[in-house]
């Protein structure tokens, strides 16, 4: 996909989150291309030329201000953006995460232990403080819910489209404080969890890890998300809060060259898993495939939920009748390598194998 289609591609999914944001990517011109060929492939996303933009002064209110500072901070702007690591870190992606955690949870007898790939603040290194309701839709020709829904929260009519639908606690979080989040759910859904779920440690791998106990570490987390999406926001906030509780243990270093010594930190009687949500679009494809082969050489648990296609094998694994290019499939929910699911680029909208 060429860059200039990418960001028509983002305008168009996040038009109805952020017009500011969609209004900047859609004013990509010849030299803003030009620009972005200057950098590294990996460092030509959307949010990362968009924060590294608002920190070098760039209103987004003003459609023109992205197309302004090319021109007249080329240089400084080709730099930083280089450099940058900004990483949005969205907690709402263990919403297709959590069910998988607690299952595994269910099935092994001692804790887990945790390496969240591209950590940045350790958003989701939490997926044991998350309350997760998913509004399941009831089957249209019996109008009712999945026969396994046997504890629902709440049972009615739900906004979108008037579709009957029931609302089933997942997880409830192991300890406070924690976070609440809900998601639409469709297909053969898990069953909620029957056990809480157990983490012994938490290890941090990023090439550069925010410690959030430091001073304005949280604007850092923070200035990837348009400015319009104050809920957002305030999720990360309370993400913020439940991570500073039980902090990970921060590795600087990438995949795969570093993942080793990430793993070797976990203690012996712990089950190891890794995580990656939305971080191996940022590795280059002979070291993704490098990445995928430790993990599977290591024998270690892997959930990863990635854009759509881009881990070869996984996009293998999928179901005939998933189109790539719907906004419901923009990423894939996996484990070891097997696709269990897909949903939308926020993990708010599921759809299950």
């Amino acid at each position: 996909m060429s860059t200039r289609a990418r960001y028509a591609a983002y305008a168009d999914r996040i038009a109805s989150v952020s017009p500011t944001y969609a209004a900047w990517a859609r004013s990509l011109d010849d030299h803003l291309v030009g620009l972005l060929d200057e950098v590294p492939a990996a460092q030509r996303q959307p949010e990362l030329l968009f924060a590294v933009a608002r920190r070098l002064g760039a209103d987004p209110s003003d459609p023109g201000a992205l197309r302004a500072l090319g021109r007249e901070a080329r240089p400084t702007l080709v730099a930083a953006l280089a450099s940058a690591t900004v990483q949005a870190n969205d907690p709402r992606r263990l919403g297709p995460v959590v069910p998988l955690f607690a299952a595994l949870a269910a099935t092994v007898s001692r804790p887990i232990g945790l390496v969240d790939v591209g950590a940045s603040a350790g958003l989701c290194s939490i997926p044991d403080r998350v309350t997760l309701d998913y509004r399941v839709a009831a089957d249209p020709a019996s109008d009712r819910a999945p026969s396994w829904t046997s504890h629902p929260v709440t049972t009615g009519r739900d906004d979108h489209q008037g579709a009957r639908s029931r609302t089933v606690r997942m997880a409830t979080a192991a300890a406070d404080p924690s976070i609440h989040l809900v998601a639409d759910a469709s297909g053969a859904v898990p069953a909620p969890a029957t056990a809480p779920i157990r983490i012994a440690t938490r290890v941090a791998l990023d090439p550069n890890p925010i410690d959030l106990a430091a001073p304005h570490a949280f604007d850092r987390v923070v200035e990837a998300v348009p400015p319009e999406a104050l809920d957002r926001t305030a999720l990360m906030r309370a993400a913020a809060r439940a991570t500073l509780t039980v902090p990970p243990v921060r590795v600087a270093g990438r995949v795969p060259d570093d993942l080793d010594r990430a793993l070797d930190l976990l203690p012996d009687d712990c089950e190891p898993v890794v995580l990656t949500t939305g971080t191996l679009v940022y590795v280059p494809g002979p070291d993704r495939q490098r990445f995928v082969d430790r993990v599977a050489e290591r024998g270690v648990r892997w959930i990863a939920l990635e854009p759509t296609g881009i881990l070869t094998g996984v996009a293998a694994t999928l179901p005939d009748d998933v189109d790539a290019a719907a906004p419901g499939a923009f990423a894939t929910l996996s484990v070891d390598g097997v696709a269990v699911a897909v949903s939308d680029a926020f993990g708010t909208t599921i759809r299950w194998f």
